[in-house]
């Protein structure tokens, strides 16, 4: 608990979202955005980082935890850093603030606190095992319905040349495996979608994974994350929008000649009069994508997108001394990028 002592406010943070014309510095008054919902009450230090990470020292956990719960921040790790004192790390949405805020002892305290948790994460960011970016990377247009992508994903036959690539793979295979990570993934896609402008509600809106090739990795993949992110973003969870009667071969983009629906069984009541959010780790040719819109149009929906934590990156060797660093398709064309190898 915190001693017997006034706390000292101090505030340097980058105010950037859409209600302001130009990033300008605030002063004390801005923690009162910052903390729109809830102002803390016992000693605590944050340090912002514009693409949604937040650390924090805090000396009550539980009220820290409370703060986040009201704001939509999503705690990732934490643990004890002193007597007093739990650090951690957490999520936000990316792009709205960027700087440090302390509520401590005095002018010196919160200036090492600040310090600790710059030195404590920036030192060791490089460590980190999975990637925490909370706005999306890019997005393609697949039979004119918009889908969004978090990352450029390099398959196990690429070896990965930087240590963020190793990351985004821990984290798919991490999810394909089913383990624990379906509620960050669900947090940090929640956040991407609410700086893309995402509002949907539970009357409008139903998120519905694609299909797995068999049911148990649809059990393990997908009901964590689909219950997670449709409870965040407020839209109803299509997890059994869709049934898998049997199992089949998977398809891994092995194009137009498999039907990826013979197998599926739709309920219609979650699809008709919806916009529908298709769900899915990986963003290969699009052809799942395209075999479930034209299903979804027969079965009555609004409007279709998709949201995808990766899309598959591919490079293909031509001759010895050029190769393809990308193919992208335009409507039916596919346009190759290449580069030349001196």
């Amino acid at each position: 608990m915190v001693e017997e002592f006034d706390l000292l406010e101090e505030v340097e943070v980058q105010f950037c979202d859409e209600e302001c014309t130009e990033s300008v510095w605030h002063g004390v008054n801005y923690s009162e955005s910052l903390f729109c919902r809830e102002k803390p009450k016992s000693e605590l230090t944050v340090v912002i980082r514009e693409e949604g990470m937040m650390y924090f020292l805090t000396a009550d956990i539980k009220e820290f935890a409370g703060l986040c719960r009201k704001h939509g921040w999503y705690i990732v790790s934490h643990q004890r850093f002193s007597e007093a004192m739990e650090i951690g790390m957490c999520l936000m949405e990316a792009g709205k603030h960027a700087g440090w805020y302390s509520l401590g002892r005095s002018k010196e305290w919160n200036a090492m606190m600040r310090d600790v948790l710059n030195f404590t994460f920036e030192r060791e960011k490089k460590m980190d095992f999975y990637p925490y970016e909370t706005m999306f990377k890019g997005e393609v247009l697949i039979d004119g319905c918009r889908c969004h992508y978090l990352h450029d994903y390099y398959p196990t036959k690429i070896e990965k040349t930087n240590a963020h690539q190793k990351r985004v793979s821990n984290l798919i295979f991490r999810f394909k495996e089913g383990g624990h990570c379906g509620e960050l993934v669900a947090r940090i896609l929640a956040l991407c979608l609410k700086h893309a402008g995402f509002n949907g509600t539970k009357e409008d809106t139903v998120l519905i994974p694609i299909p797995a090739s068999t049911r148990e990795r649809q059990r393990k993949r997908f009901p964590v994350v689909c219950y997670y992110l449709s409870e965040w973003l407020g839209i109803t969870d299509g997890f059994k929008a869709i049934w898998i009667e049997e199992d089949r071969e998977q398809l891994k983009g092995k194009g137009k000649d498999k039907d990826i629906l013979r197998n599926l069984q739709f309920t219609r009541r979650y699809i008709r009069g919806k916009n529908v959010v298709l769900l899915d780790d990986v963003l290969t040719t699009g052809e799942s994508f395209r075999q479930l819109q034209r299903k979804m149009k027969q079965l009555g929906h609004c409007r279709l997108s998709g949201c995808f934590w990766g899309k598959r990156y591919e490079i293909y060797y031509l001759s010895a001394n050029i190769s393809i660093c990308g193919i992208f398709k335009c409507n039916t064309e596919y346009i190759f990028v290449y580069t030349i190898l001196i």
